[in-house]
């Protein structure tokens, strides 16, 4: 076999796994070669854009000074536009000037060098080995965005950190442009702790991390995939397991919407990459859990149940597993799952009329001047608070709280804060806390 390739985990940037290519013979030449790059955030890559592009690299005992295209080690990004015809490719060569690079390089084109003649609807890359290449490289967080803050379009996972399926979003920039730091280092999947299985999702973020939110997420699947018909008013049940330590219950308490972690589930009309930012309105929605007041707790399942919208737009489901952006402490995520738990009657409700899951509607009307109604329910009798918070986190009003049998309540707010004082026109997040979970969605006040 004259090479070998592999996701390895003996050197990277980021997220702890890099691709790799170990080549020993000569003869026939050897490649990584991705999926469609355009996905997620836009349908295309962007036309009329000077992007910068790349891959951070490192190389041990390669063959040097090549002479011919069949000896050297290269990166390509190849563009294609909607028809799948060929618009371009620009083809990065990794250094050879020496055997064995020191540490990563970002290898990268030049100022001018990409500028598509048209949008690529399909953008293809390859990390390659020439047929009579030899010696061993490693490749990372690839790049792809516009110089000079234009938009290029999104580069699907490209910090290989994460498994197929899997993407991530993590400050400054996304990763997006081959660049992951100010706290979020040591993201990535660790044989640390699993709840099953070898493998967790770690997030390690250091009390001095900067502030914004961060996640990992699923590639949007489509609902029929779940294993079941899923129709509107159907209840999915999203569950992971978690294990966490190095906590700060005063921040939580402070910060309950910001310092805290959970799922951000969105729903969408499609999932195919070039499907766009085609979000069913009011989807992605951040749900938040409630963690004990301790430092540190063993692997315990978390859950939120989420109703699949009316929209008859309605076709996938994604999930981002999320700290969000005060969150400090070391957080291990294990054994996601989403099932179909029944239906909004079925699951609304038992014999007695009492609901059977958690809920949170939305508020009456919206927006609204001067006050609002809040509906919730409550599947069990226990220790509620519904509380109103700003855009910064911060607390302004309880709008209820105390211990409630289980059952359907509405409850008004008359947009004043704790002391009376009406509150500025703006956007209000509203979230129904338990000892179990919590449930956030938002309001627009207007004077």
């Amino acid at each position: 076999n004259p090479s070998t390739l592999s996701w390895a985990t003996d050197q990277s940037v980021s997220l702890g796994r890099s691709l790799k290519i170990t080549k020993t013979t000569t003869g026939d030449s050897s490649a990584w070669v991705s999926e469609n790059m355009v996905d997620y955030w836009s349908e295309r890559h962007y036309k009329n854009v000077d992007m910068k592009i790349g891959a951070w690299v490192k190389t041990q005992g390669v063959n040097t000074s090549p002479t011919a295209d069949s000896l050297r080690w290269y990166i390509a990004y190849t563009f294609y536009d909607s028809a799948g015809v060929l618009i371009g490719q620009t083809k990065l060569p990794i250094d050879q000037s020496v055997a064995t690079s020191t540490g990563f390089v970002a290898d990268t084109n030049a100022v001018g060098q990409t500028v598509l003649p048209k949008d690529s609807w399909k953008t293809i890359i390859t990390f390659v080995a020439g047929k009579n290449a030899t010696g061993t490289v490693w490749a990372d967080n690839f790049i792809l965005y516009g110089r000079g803050g234009a938009w290029a379009g999104q580069n699907w996972n490209s910090g290989v950190g994460v498994p197929t399926g899997w993407l991530y979003w993590l400050p400054p920039n996304g990763g997006n442009d081959g660049l992951l730091g100010s706290g979020f280092e040591n993201t990535r999947v660790t044989t640390e702790a699993a709840h099953s299985g070898l493998n967790s999702l770690k997030f390690d973020l250091p009390f001095n991390r900067q502030t914004g939110d961060a996640f990992v997420g699923t590639k949007r699947m489509l609902l029929n995939s779940l294993g079941a018909s899923v129709n509107a008013g159907d209840v999915l049940r999203i569950s992971v397991w978690i294990k966490a330590s190095n906590l700060v219950p005063d921040s939580a308490a402070k910060y309950p919407t910001t310092w805290a972690v959970g799922f951000t589930p969105g729903f969408w009309k499609g999932n195919g990459n070039n499907d766009g930012f085609n979000n069913v309105p009011g989807y992605p929605q951040d749900l938040q859990f409630v963690f004990p007041p301790v430092t540190s707790f063993d692997w315990t399942q978390y859950y939120i149940d989420v109703t699949v919208p009316s929209d008859p737009t309605t076709k996938a489901l994604d999930l981002r597993l999320h700290p969000y952006a005060r969150f400090t402490g070391t957080i291990y995520f294990d054994d996601l799952t989403v099932q179909v738990i029944g239906t909004t009657t079925s699951a609304g409700n038992d014999k007695n009329g009492l609901p059977k899951t958690y809920d949170l509607s939305a508020n009456y009307p919206n927006p609204f001047n001067p006050s609002t109604n809040i509906k919730f329910a409550l599947p069990v009798e226990g220790r509620f608070a519904l509380v109103i918070y700003n855009v910064l986190g911060q607390r302004v009003r309880t709008v209820a709280q105390g211990i409630r049998s289980a059952g359907e309540y509405t409850v008004q707010w008359d947009g004043r804060n704790d002391v009376g004082e009406v509150v500025q026109t703006g956007v209000y997040f509203y979230r129904l806390e338990t000892n179990s979970m919590a449930l956030v969605r938002k309001m627009l006040f207007l004077k």
